[in-house]
């Protein structure tokens, strides 16, 4: 078969092939909006650990010289 000869295709499945494109075209828009979300909240979650890890070694410090003023004997 001659790679150059013409392709013909019935209206109604050309206006079906457009149709489907634009579908896939909008749904790979909203998983591109939805990973973008996905990203955000990642982030987000990181930071609110990271926040988190911070006050928990505040607090382990601050125990610690609790336990330290409380219980060893001054010089």
């Amino acid at each position: 078969m001659n790679e150059k000869s013409p392709v013909f295709i019935k209206i109604e499945e050309y206006k079906q092939v457009l149709e489907t494109i634009d579908n896939l075209k909008t749904e790979l828009g909203d998983v591109r909006n939805t990973l973008e979300e996905i990203k955000k909240l990642r982030n987000e979650e990181e930071q609110t650990l990271s926040n988190w890890e911070k006050n928990v070694q505040e607090a382990e410090s601050k125990l610690l010289e609790l336990d330290k003023s409380l219980f060893e004997p001054e010089a």
